[in-house]
């Protein structure tokens, strides 16, 4: 349910952005939503897009971590009604009264808000718990509190919360979430496949790790001393990179792809870093949004299409095995977000550079998401239930 939510998502997202640029590239008026859409861009980004496939990932997981009670089915099916729904009529209000983007934004919230709740649940029933899941659940109240201030800021048409807004759901939100399951799962499957692999993610690191993203959330508000989480945060990123990567030769492209998607983290978190360090000596801005598309589309992204991917297959009873479309479709995607980070560094070709990368990551996302959609709605391939 949620993985086919999040593609559909994902793809309207992109497209919304796409138009609105290629509009604004060719003098089309009409488009402008009655927010900044930069910040209506912003917002989606960081809590419609991604966030449905770490309910269906969360959901599926979540219990299996420690164990615990499956998730009943009343908060999955309100959570997939206000998910939908709420994306609905905050893409309706984009061109329509306001009242609809708040309504909207407030059933998207709501749907967080279920599924925190119930993962709640199952830790509370839990007969062991472990850090990966507490980790999980401090990137989703951080989300919980960025989606309720960026709702303020739509009602009232003040955003001058906005950076902090962006803080929570950026670094709170995906950044925690998507370390949290990388620290668990990379090693993991590292593991299945490289013979001799030793793995290792001690909870330290991930404990760290949080505290870090959680300061460098709330820091959004004092950028002159951010620098003292994002150092820290990319050393730890690097090092796990490093520790990760497999030592043995090995063959298989599912587990390239994580690998790959991983290295944008410390390469993120250094231009991160470095964008800090500059704004504390007096010239912030130095990297533009560099660091944000690093992140968001090379991590972010590329991690998506491999997990899912990866999820994909292992929950549908097919082999294990990427195939050669795929494989080619994640390059593509790796191309689109190098093109987005270049073009902050080259400000003639800036607004090309950034409709072609939208136009790259908008044709690959379609291409894997006809490749993976219809799997959704099959019974698996190996007969066994689901």
């Amino acid at each position: 349910m949620f993985f086919a939510t999040g593609l559909a998502w994902l793809l309207i997202w992109s497209a919304w952005w796409a138009a609105l640029l290629a509009a604004r590239s060719t003098g089309i008026s009409g488009l402008e939503p009655a927010r900044p859409a930069l910040l209506i861009h912003g917002g989606a980004s960081l809590f419609l897009t991604y966030v449905p496939f770490m309910y269906g990932f969360l959901l599926t997981v979540y219990p299996r971590w420690m164990p615990a009670p499956e998730p009943g089915r009343k908060p999955v099916v309100w959570a997939f009604l206000l998910v939908n729904g709420g994306n609905l009529l905050f893409l309706a209000g984009t061109l329509g009264p306001l009242t609809w983007s708040v309504a909207g934004w407030l059933l998207v919230m709501a749907a967080l808000a279920v599924i925190t709740a119930t993962l709640l649940w199952i830790l509370l029933k839990a007969t062991a718990r472990v850090s990966h899941a507490y980790a999980v659940l401090a990137a989703l109240i951080a989300g919980l509190f960025g989606m309720l201030m960026f709702a303020y800021a739509l009602g009232r048409g003040d955003f001058s919360a906005w950076p902090l807004v962006r803080g929570l759901g950026f670094y709170g939100l995906l950044l925690i979430a998507y370390f949290t399951v990388c620290h668990r799962m990379i090693p993991f499957f590292s593991s299945r496949v490289v013979p001799g692999y030793v793995s290792w993610r001690p909870d330290w690191i991930l404990y760290l790790f949080v505290s870090l993203a959680l300061a460098r959330a709330l820091l959004e508000a004092a950028p002159n001393v951010a620098w003292l989480a994002t150092v820290p945060m990319a050393g730890l990123a690097l090092t796990c990179s490093v520790r990760w990567w497999p030592r043995a030769r090995f063959e298989a492209r599912l587990l390239d792809v994580l690998h790959i998607s991983f290295a944008w983290l410390p390469f993120g978190l250094l231009l991160a870093a470095g964008a800090d360090l500059a704004a504390a000596f007096g010239t912030p801005g130095l990297l533009g949004r560099a660091p944000l598309h690093a992140l968001g589309l090379g991590f972010f992204g590329g991690m998506l299409v491999a997990m899912v991917t990866r999820v994909t297959l292992g929950h549908s009873g097919r082999p294990l095995a990427l195939d050669r479309v795929t494989w080619r479709l994640f390059i593509v995607v790796q191309a689109a977000a190098g093109l987005r980070v270049a073009a902050e560094f080259l400000p003639p070709a800036a607004a090309s550079l950034s409709l072609l990368a939208v136009l790259i990551w908008l044709v690959a996302l379609m291409y894997w998401a006809a490749l993976n959609l219809p799997v959704y709605f099959r019974p698996r391939a190996d007969g066994k239930p689901g």
